[in-house]
């Protein structure tokens, strides 16, 4: 059995603002009735038009999203279809519809609407005015997990809010998996909540002093996590989610995680299991070898020197199974070898 259905990825994204921020309008972003949390950059009316982060709302539908600084473009893929997206533009390449208003930044984040690049790949799209409400619809199946939202925020004694926590993370069916899942269920779970109950924990004492010293200059802190559409067959599950933090400033720090599961004994999976590892190469250095090998075809969207950076960093390789031909292996923490505008590094690597 195989699937792919809805998630939810939640990561501040790029580039200097080159129109003016807008006031929150409330708008919510619904991917097959899963609500997308946006961390940073809201959802917004400008001209009459609803203009959504590409992120996060792409994300949630299982595209991937890679920022281009230098030619101000966004390069989306799902399934083996591409399409690109340029800032200030209608066009829309990959698609025979244009937007219906140009791409812009907005916050720092890029910002379109999204009626033609859901089209694009094969969902549809409804807005209602009365709640405004995006509603995103892609093909779905029988569902084989669900999404569960935890949260909990951190208060001082008056109620203030200082602290905004909001994991989300996946569950398995065990009516439709079996009951050997739920042991999977319950380190998924525990890792969701445990990070942000340490989060909170660690920095009660801290925020809670910048608060009482900014006075109304303070910025509430947000910790949230989030996660992209899973992968599975009868016999491996794997998704992969981000971590976003942020204590104030121009933004927050944006961190990934990949967790690959055997459905059928409850252990964690290694890239080994889905790769040839050839001549004694090791995972960390197979998953390094394959981000060098980005930076050397498309220095463009790297730091000079990347590749020596990518050597000296402390920031860990992680993967994830993309779906039955292909690994991602990432860079777990967003602006070690590129501009944290980029997001995570990701690189997509055959298994053949």
């Amino acid at each position: 059995m195989k699937r792919k259905m809805l998630a939810l990825a939640c990561v501040a994204m790029m580039g200097t603002s080159v129109v003016p921020a807008f006031a929150a309008e409330n708008i919510k972003v619904l991917v097959n009735n899963y609500e997308v949390v946006f961390s940073g950059q809201q959802p917004v009316i400008v001209d009459g038009y609803t203009l959504v982060p590409v992120r996060g709302a792409l994300e949630a539908m299982g595209v991937q999203v890679v920022w281009n600084a230098k030619d101000q473009s966004v390069l989306l893929t799902k399934d083996g279809k591409e399409a690109k997206l340029v800032i200030g533009e209608k066009s829309f390449v990959g698609s025979k519809e244009q937007l219906e208003t140009p791409a812009q930044i907005i916050g720092g984040s890029t910002m379109i609407p999204l009626r033609a690049v859901v089209e694009c790949f094969e969902g549809k799209v409804a807005w209602n005015g009365e709640n405004k409400t995006v509603a995103i619809t892609m093909d779905q199946k029988e569902d084989a997990y669900s999404a569960v939202t935890y949260k909990k925020d951190l208060k001082d004694e008056s109620g203030k809010v200082l602290i905004t926590g909001t994991v989300k993370y996946p569950q398995l069916s065990t009516s439709v998996l079996g009951e050997k899942v739920a042991a999977i269920n319950e380190k998924i779970a525990a890792e969701a909540k445990g990070s942000l109950e340490t989060y909170l924990a660690d920095n009660k004492e801290a925020v809670t002093k910048s608060a009482k010293e900014l006075g109304a200059d303070f910025k509430t802190y947000d910790f949230t996590i989030g996660f992209e559409t899973p992968y599975y067959d009868d016999s491996t599950f794997s998704f992969y989610s981000t971590q976003y933090i942020y204590t104030g400033g121009a933004h927050g720090s944006s961190f990934a995680k990949g967790a690959t599961y055997d459905l059928k004994t409850g252990a964690e999976k290694k890239l080994a299991d889905f790769v040839t590892l050839e001549n004694g190469v090791t995972e960390e250095a197979y998953m390094k070898n394959a981000i060098k090998d980005d930076i050397k075809k498309d220095s463009s969207k790297y730091f000079e020197g990347a590749d020596k950076m990518l050597d000296e960093s402390s920031a860990s390789l992680g993967f994830f199974v993309k779906d039955k031909d292909e690994v991602v292996v990432f860079i777990s923490e967003a602006g070690v070898v590129s501009p944290y505008s980029s997001g995570i590094i990701r690189v997509e690597k055959s298994m053949k």
